[in-house]
């Protein structure tokens, strides 16, 4: 995953800013982030406490606190409640939580419903990586389950899709792993083999053509001929 840095800091204070408008910069003054430039409190990170507090996530970590609060206070501006910025840089980690979503996948929602319909209908999956989750899931007996072994069923795809889980789906995708399902990595890797193993055919094969002193590609005649010369030696 790729750290947290200065630089990711002064890119949530920009989009806080963006988000929060006056309240962020009333809320940073009165916190002391920044400092008074020519009259105008400036909002950054002067002392390095949000660095500090910030520094056990990554990158991928903060665009999900990013998204988390842009729907949150979309959410307050729909029930015409102010939408208030963070406290402290501890609060917005706290919004960090990895989700799908803001990661570039499918819902979790939208995820467990592709699971069922590929289960049931034979739909392909729409993601590799709601692939690779599924794989933990028994789709045979998800067919026929109960409403409540239903239950159970979703709660397991969850677990390795979105959750605290380090193997599951989000936190793989946030460390840069790949989202092949493992049936496809053997797929490709036996494929791989068989290649391999082909065109060292082919290389043994053009070598003892050569040492036959025979051409390395030859016309349909030319094969023809050789062919006729090959049975008559015999």
């Amino acid at each position: 995953m790729t750290p947290v840095t200065e630089a990711t800091i002064d890119q949530v204070f920009d989009a806080l800013g963006q988000l929060y408008g006056v309240h962020w910069r009333r809320r940073c003054a009165d916190a002391g982030w920044g400092e008074e430039v020519e009259g105008q409190w400036v909002c950054l990170d002067a002392s390095g406490e949000w660095l500090r507090a910030l520094q056990h996530l990554s990158e991928a970590h903060v665009t999900c606190g990013l998204a988390a609060l842009n729907q949150a206070a979309g959410e307050a501006v729909a029930q015409g409640r102010t939408a208030w910025p963070p406290d402290s840089p501890m609060l917005f980690a706290k919004a960090c939580r990895l989700r799908p979503e803001p990661l570039g996948l499918p819902s979790s929602e939208e995820a467990w419903r592709n699971v069922q319909a590929h289960a049931f209908t034979g739909q392909p999956f729409i993601h590799d990586a709601v692939a690779a989750a599924a794989e933990h899931v028994d789709l045979h007996n998800l067919r026929s389950a109960s409403y409540h072994q239903l239950g159970e069923h979703r709660r397991q795809f969850q677990h390795y899709y979105a959750s605290d889980n380090r193997d599951c789906v989000v936190e793989r995708v946030a460390r840069g792993a790949s989202m092949r399902p493992r049936a496809a990595l053997e797929h490709d890797a036996k494929r791989r083999q068989a290649e391999l193993a082909e065109r060292a055919g082919r290389d043994v094969a053009q070598r003892q053509a050569e040492a036959d002193g025979l051409p390395h590609a030859m016309t349909a005649d030319q094969g023809l001929r050789s062919l006729r010369a090959a049975l008559k030696g015999a």
